[in-house]
């Protein structure tokens, strides 16, 4: 087996005074794995402001045939959990894209839930009849983004840095 592409576990973190670390560079798929959730989550802020400008076609994408009333209480239900999703979504998306940059496994294992209920859930939204084109482009942009990052968080190297962080 070739040593080709390996990363040597990182050297011991030198003390620099006042108890403070080195910090040791993670390798090209840990970055790269961090690039693409910053590209979902800019994915998500484009999926959240096309929400809006498409909200009527959405809220008609129902096929059901609404009353005035049902139909404003449909346009806010949409606003709010456009927003408060897209909040919830991105706020978590930046914590675990900053602590899986640092080696932190928990991250890695719960991008990797994410990004398979994504995957899910894109898969079975490319069904839904009725929404407009652009949101099943994006979609289909969010299943490749998934099955990317999948790969580059569980590559080799991703792991080998992943265990050289926990025993720092």
């Amino acid at each position: 087996m070739s040593d080709q592409g390996t990363y040597p576990p990182p050297p011991p973190a030198e003390d620099h005074g006042h108890g403070q670390q080195a910090a040791v560079e993670p390798p090209p798929p840990i970055k790269t794995a961090v690039s693409i959730v910053w590209a979902v989550i800019a994915v998500s802020v484009l999926s959240t402001i096309l929400t809006f400008v498409f909200l009527d076609d959405i809220v008609e994408s129902t096929g059901s045939q609404l009353t005035d009333s049902e139909y404003d209480t449909a346009r806010t239900g949409a606003i709010v959990g456009a927003i408060v999703g897209f909040l919830i979504f991105g706020a978590l998306w930046v914590l675990l894209g900053m602590f899986l940059r640092k080696g932190a496994n928990w991250a890695r294992i719960v991008l990797t839930v994410l990004s398979v209920l994504g995957l899910i859930f894109g898969v079975l939204g490319l069904t839904v009849g009725d929404q407009p084109a652009i949101f099943l482009v994006l979609t289909i942009v969010q299943i490749a983004l998934y099955a990317a990052l999948l790969l580059f968080m569980w590559r080799r190297e991703s792991s080998e840095y992943i265990s050289a962080a926990k025993a720092r």
